[in-house]
């Protein structure tokens, strides 16, 4: 039996009619699509020239290495097995390990059959990729959804055939990724942390980013501090995986730099503004300036709350129950907006503020509106943030931008 001690993230992904796999494979096109490296398997039903079914193979969804797991003349191991060869099954589960050996994404199985069911094929590598951490989906015919319990011990999720779903279950966590994946290799020319903002610069623009407070958990002095431009963007913009926040907050500004451009096209709005006003209720993630008198009824949760605010804990149940939720961007600095994205939604979500990456990418992760700043003149905000200035100093020389997901 394989140890599983890596943090577990894998679904069973049910459907009643072969058709629906459809769906499953699309989203690992999708993915594909957006930079992410996918393994696992799918089937092809093979046919001859009269559309009779001649056999079905199993193919990599890496290399399309093809297996041939059922032949027409294959004699049946089995009174249902319908000429399985269950030696080419097994050996199919080379794509797994393959998936596993070159540290793949995601990993798609399109089906947990007979085989599995009974422990055979590639039961043990659909456990070795769990066990390794690897987000994985495992199509499961409805019918085995107890089948599939027991073979997993009841630690995976159950989802239905749904792009939506598939979206919603995707790690949160993996947006600092796909956001530094953007981000290019070029010279930086300054990086400030000034007292409530950091800012990192190219010669074709500059990126915000909140600064946490001194004394916050895990901040600690920066290395190499004052010879950062030794390095490139990209390289910077790494900085956000880091424990140490205010290394993450030049790693976000770096993002920002790239992503936040002077050219970038959006909505003058307001953050607060965005969504229109509300009649349902309002969570506020941070307590955003003027909240309360444009939602009266506002909820606001602090990781210090004072009198009529939440606590952190409060949050998953309150954003599950608002009609609209705002963000501060900050919770990318404290790594706090994955959790609260992967809470659930019940209505629309925002990130604001000037930390806020304008990046479409973020739309995937669940945010229906991004409403940040964009830098206009970064000679005057580098002069600011060196100060210690605020948000209100800022503004004359940024303007806003939001951009909102109408999909």
């Amino acid at each position: 039996m394989t140890d599983i001690s890596m943090p577990i993230h894998a679904a069973a992904v049910l459907y009643n009619n072969a058709a629906e796999l459809a769906y499953l494979l699309r989203f690992a096109e999708t993915m594909k699509k957006r930079g992410w490296k996918i393994g696992g398997l799918r089937q092809q039903v093979l046919r001859d020239g009269d559309g009779l079914r001649t056999g079905v193979d199993a193919i990599d969804l890496d290399n399309g290495e093809r297996f041939p797991i059922v032949r027409t003349d294959n004699k049946p191991a089995g009174p249902r097995e319908c000429g399985l060869d269950l030696s080419a099954l097994t050996l199919s589960s080379s794509a797994l390990q393959r998936a596993i050996d070159e540290k793949a994404d995601l990993v798609i199985v399109e089906k947990f059959g007979e085989a599995e069911q009974r422990g055979e094929g590639i039961a043990d590598s659909i456990l070795s990729v769990m066990a390794e951490g690897i987000p994985i989906l495992i199509a499961v015919p409805a019918f085995a959804a107890d089948q599939w319990n027991r073979f997993t011990g009841g630690l995976t999720s159950i989802l239905p055939m749904d792009l939506q779903a598939f979206r919603d279950w995707w790690p949160k966590d993996r947006l600092y990724r796909e956001l530094t994946d953007t981000v290019p290799d070029i010279p930086v020319t300054a990086v400030t942390v000034g007292l409530n903002w950091t800012l990192v610069e190219t010669e074709k623009g500059a990126g915000l980013a909140h600064t946490p407070a001194r004394g916050t958990h895990g901040c600690r002095s920066v290395p190499e501090a004052g010879h950062l431009t030794r390095y490139s963007l990209r390289t910077l913009a790494e900085k956000c995986f880091s424990d140490n926040p205010f290394e993450v907050a030049i790693g976000i500004a770096a993002i920002n730099c790239h992503i936040n451009r002077a050219d970038l096209e959006g909505a003058d709005l307001n953050g607060l503004d965005v969504f229109g006003p509300q009649d349902g209720p309002v969570t506020f993630i941070g307590a955003f300036k003027g909240a309360r008198e444009k939602f009266p009824a506002a909820r606001i949760v602090e990781l210090d709350p004072k009198p009529g605010q939440f606590p952190a804990s409060a949050a998953p149940d309150l954003i599950r129950s608002s009609d609209a939720v705002f963000i501060t961007a900050s919770t990318l600095i404290n790594k706090t907006l994955p959790p609260l994205l992967a809470a659930g939604q019940n209505g629309m979500t925002a990130l604001v503020g000037p930390g806020t990456p304008l990046s479409p990418i973020l739309h995937e992760y669940g945010l229906h509106a991004l409403c940040g700043l964009v830098v206009r003149d970064t000679a005057q905000v580098r002069r600011i943030v060196a100060a210690g200035g605020s948000v209100r100093d800022l503004k004359p020389y940024c303007r806003h931008v939001s951009l909102v997901n109408d999909a």
